[in-house]
């Protein structure tokens, strides 16, 4: 008995383990995909995305002013949409006391060349279920970038 105990255990491990791993593995490939630079489509202002590694910077350019958010982020390409976690550490713009140490729930999608991106304000519950059919939903920040080309 105790010996059917032991094996049990050491494959509830052995699973829990494997499953982990992927978990983690997954996580890795979702957040090679956004990697880089990216530009956004459609807009007055020019608005770019940049990953590298875990951190991300959110950069507003308009006339003269420019202004960037920055922080970390996490992906899940496991999940259906592909789920986003940004959480705001540091930058330029106004809004960075506001948002600073808080989590932006958001999905994406990257296509090629192209990301799609919807996401709640930060410390706001409720990450979007879809994305919505145009730029400008009322209820969360939608935005479709093109990867800059180097």
């Amino acid at each position: 008995m105790r010996r059917m105990f032991t094996m049990v255990a050491l494959m509830s491990t052995f699973l829990f383990g494997a499953c982990l791993l992927d978990a983690v593995a997954q996580g890795a490939k979702g957040a090679k995909a956004v990697q880089g630079s990216w530009s956004q489509t459609k807009g007055t202002a020019k608005i770019t995305l940049a990953f590298a590694g875990d951190k991300f910077t959110l950069t507003k350019s308009r006339d003269d002013k420019k202004e960037t958010i920055n922080g970390t982020f996490k992906v899940d390409p496991s999940k259906t949409p592909h789920t986003i976690d940004m959480t705001v550490t540091d930058g330029t713009s106004r809004q960075v006391e506001k948002y600073k140490g808080k989590t932006s729930l958001g999905i994406y999608k990257v296509d090629g060349d192209k990301l799609q991106w919807c996401a709640n304000e930060p410390g706001k519950d409720g990450r979007p279920a879809a994305f919505p059919n145009e730029d400008g939903d009322k209820t969360h920040l939608y935005l479709t970038f093109e990867r800059d080309k180097k």
